[in-house]
């Protein structure tokens, strides 16, 4: 049986697990979800769900990935499997844990590659000149135009997309420790420099007028705390700041050294996680905004979306302050920089499922790994309403479902005792076993309230379309679902014969 690599540091570990969690959600998605309900009203809702289901999650999927990594599985497929001696079906419903982070990949790298060339174009003076005024929307226009011609795609677009893509290929290539452990240690220590110099500008802007953006986020107004959707939404917020439910961070556990304190590296990523999202988060897009503009606009920027409040509004506001080039070109690399930590880590269980499954070599498991990356990013650039059916069915349907299915079988079904024993293997930091009986209970409550706000309420308008682009979509995901099924049971004669290997030698 092949020798899986592992980290070469506890540092590194922690950095690029929590690279992993740190994307563009935590520096656009947070802010506009708090300001758009009202800020205290959200943030009080916010943190009972980190409590309650995002902490219990993120170890759920550190011990899971422990235990998994000890056996020689690193993706979904072999996880699953593991736990019910590797029939098929089970391997088979792993699968959808391998799919979801590459579906999602599959257009964020193309959305990386936007911010990759919004900063060089900053850098060397080619975003459009900005225009002082105090209406947000006579401001953003110019930016709203160039962000429209430059994503058709252009030729500019299409040349930073291949060269995100291959970045990131080279370093995959690399390998855990020389490439996704490197780039962490590198990147997450960018990332907070850059994003306290940020936060510094934005809040001291325009004689410290950016500071009522900060306080508009945490305010104490609780008017709309009793809003079942704020809830929902501050809930799908910290599961998708955690990148919990797609497997990422079970499989970047399964490379932890076996007496690892899987408790403690999953706290210090989800509080390294938090520190991005809470303060350097909060401290840039919505501050710049309400030092530039008037407040009551700021609900109706962060309701138009993140793609507009990163690429329209921020250049909008950076450009207009003094060197605004150089700061429009860190906030663009700064969104670059946590990008990239996040697509490494959701191309990884593709890989680990080759590796550890159909037992190819590191080169060939990348490299198949990226076509498939190359072919979904092409169809992100070139087909209408692909990235919104990604978005939707691997983003918050698939992501969801399997978030729940991990609650049921990696608790419920491996059994409360098992998980507790595993657990509190080499670690300091003793959890009462009756915490995880409320988990078992809270975070499927939770999970199933997304699911009926997002999907089931608004099912039949979602499932059915005479769209030929989302038919197309539709189609590749189930495509793909379909090959990695094949690969499920191709692989499981493998994993079969290695474990029947182990056993002969054994005796």
């Amino acid at each position: 049986m092949q020798q899986r690599v592992s980290w070469n540091s506890k540092l590194g570990l922690i950095l690029a697990a929590a690279g992993n969690a740190v994307g563009l959600g935590n520096i656009l998605r947070f802010p506009s979800k708090a300001a758009l309900y009202g800020g205290g009203a959200f943030m009080v809702p916010y943190f009972v769900a980190l409590v309650l289901m995002g902490l219990p999650l993120m170890i759920i999927e550190w011990v899971i990935g422990r235990y998994a990594g000890r056996h020689g599985h690193g993706s979904m497929t072999g996880i699953l499997g593991l736990f019910f001696n590797h029939a098929s079906w089970a391997r088979v419903l792993g699968s959808i844990g391998v799919a979801i982070p590459l579906l999602i990949c599959m257009y964020y790298i193309y959305i990386e590659s936007w911010t990759l060339g919004f900063a060089f174009l900053s850098l060397f003076g080619k975003m459009p000149t900005p225009v002082i005024n105090s209406d947000a929307h006579e401001a953003v226009k110019p930016y709203v135009n160039f962000f429209k011609e430059y994503t058709k795609p252009s030729i500019m677009a299409y040349f930073f997309l291949v060269l995100t893509l291959l970045i990131n290929w080279f370093i995959l290539q690399k390998g855990i420790r020389r490439g996704i452990e490197i780039t962490a240690k590198i990147g997450m220590p960018a990332i907070i420099v850059f994003g306290v110099f940020l936060g510094i500008i934005c809040i001291s802007a325009n004689n410290w007028k950016g500071f009522e953006g900060l306080k508009f986020i945490y305010n104490l107004n609780f008017s709309g705390i009793t809003n079942p959707v704020v809830w929902v939404e501050a809930a799908g917020q910290i599961f998708f700041t955690l990148s919990l439910g797609m497997g990422a961070i079970a499989v970047y556990a399964s490379y932890v050294n076996p007496k690892e304190d899987v408790i403690k590296a999953g706290i210090w990523t989800a509080l390294i996680n938090e520190f991005v999202e809470v303060v350097i988060g909060a401290s840039i897009a919505i501050p710049a905004a309400f030092a530039m503009f008037s407040s009551v606009v700021i609900p109706e920027l962060a309701q138009e979306g993140t793609f507009r409040l990163g690429f329209m509004t921020m250049p909008a506001v950076f450009m207009s302050f003094p060197l605004g080039w150089l700061i429009s070109f860190i906030w663009f690399m700064l969104l670059f920089l946590a990008a990239l930590t996040s697509s490494l880590a959701l191309i990884q269980p593709l890989i680990a499922l080759f590796e550890d499954e159909m037992k190819w070599g590191h080169t060939k498991s990348v490299s198949v790994s990226m076509i498939f990356v190359i072919i979904g990013a092409h169809f992100s650039a070139f087909i209408p309403n692909f990235i919104d059916e990604l978005d939707f069915w691997a983003g918050c349907f698939m992501l969801l479902l399997f978030g729940l299915l991990e609650i049921i079988i990696f608790i419920w079904i491996f059994g409360m005792n098992n998980f507790y024993k595993e657990l509190t293997q080499n670690t300091k930091i003793i959890l009462p076993k009756a915490f995880f009986y409320v988990v078992a209970v809270v975070s499927p409550f939770f999970i199933f309230s997304i699911l009926y706000f997002w999907v089931v309420k608004d099912f039949k308008n979602i499932v059915f379309t005479e769209e030929p682009t989302k038919i197309v979509a539709r189609l590749f995901i189930l495509l793909f679902l379909v090959f990695l099924s094949i690969i499920a049971v191709k692989s499981r004669k493998i994993i079969m014969r290695d474990i029947r290997y182990t056993k002969v030698m054994k005796k």
